[in-house]
């Protein structure tokens, strides 16, 4: 394990770039890959500094406090039949794009997804690889964090507010939003957040025959506990204003 040795002649920590040149391991890919094979066995501490994750070794983890469970033949057969054989992403199906499907977790393992079929989906190989790479590109504690919130407004506020001033495209935003509940407007949740003072714009952009709309940031404010619930008032204030100035026009 070249990582694992690595890790354990600086116990300060080393970053990816840091731990790719010491170890001579080509591509991200190749790199995460190995790093999630060692949480089972070892817990690896991330630390966020500015731009870099810093990884540092802890020690050897407990038996039976990670969940590493093996995604068995008997639930890939079910969540293949629950979801009709089609990729859940792209929609291709394996009887007429002759493609071949993976059982991925919705919600990585080291963003803190669960092996539980709720958290499991049918994915074509393109998908999948795709998704893994995109994914890999969000710090694992960040999202974590992000999705232990249960309020769709706050998990949409920390993904931007970690991301301030930096264009985020449609698809994480979505998938942030509906990792437990499918929101039917997930935008209406993120435009609500304006009413708090977060400066969020928008963008179009073509990708292929997609047009993807982008989102950004721009500044930061303290938010109610309860945004939900502070969302409602607001919009009951801004109606019974409206029909007060219908009133008094009338």
């Amino acid at each position: 394990m070249v990582i694992l040795e690595i890790l354990q002649k600086h116990p300060e920590g080393l970053d990816i770039n840091q731990i790719r040149e010491l170890g001579t391991i080509d591509g991200q890919q190749h790199l995460d890959r190995r790093m999630r094979d060692l949480d089972p066995l070892f817990v690896i501490e991330r630390t966020r500094i500015g731009k870099r994750t810093v990884y540092r070794l802890v020690g050897e983890r407990a038996a039976g406090v990670y969940d590493y469970d093996i995604i068995s033949k008997k639930i890939r057969a079910r969540i293949l039949a629950r979801d009709g054989c089609r990729c859940q992403m792209c929609g291709k199906t394996v009887n007429q794009d002759q493609i071949k499907l993976h059982v991925d977790h919705k919600i990585p393992r080291e963003w803190g997804g669960l092996t539980v079929e709720e958290n499991l989906w049918a994915l074509c190989s393109a998908c999948n690889e795709g998704k893994r790479n995109y994914f890999a590109s969000f710090d694992p504690e960040l999202m974590q964090s992000i999705f232990s919130h249960t309020s769709v407004h706050r998990r949409l506020a920390e993904l931007l507010h970690a991301n301030m001033g930096k264009w985020l495209d449609c698809d994480i935003l979505e998938f942030v939003a509906n990792f437990e509940d499918y929101q039917a407007d997930w935008r209406k949740r993120l435009r609500e957040l304006r009413y708090f003072g977060l400066d969020i714009v928008s963008k179009n952009t073509k990708v292929g025959r997609r047009t993807v709309s982008n989102y950004r940031l721009n500044n930061w404010v303290d938010l109610p506990d309860d945004l939900s619930e502070a969302a409602r008032y607001f919009e009951a204030e801004r109606a019974k204003e409206n029909k007060r100035k219908k009133l008094v026009e009338d």
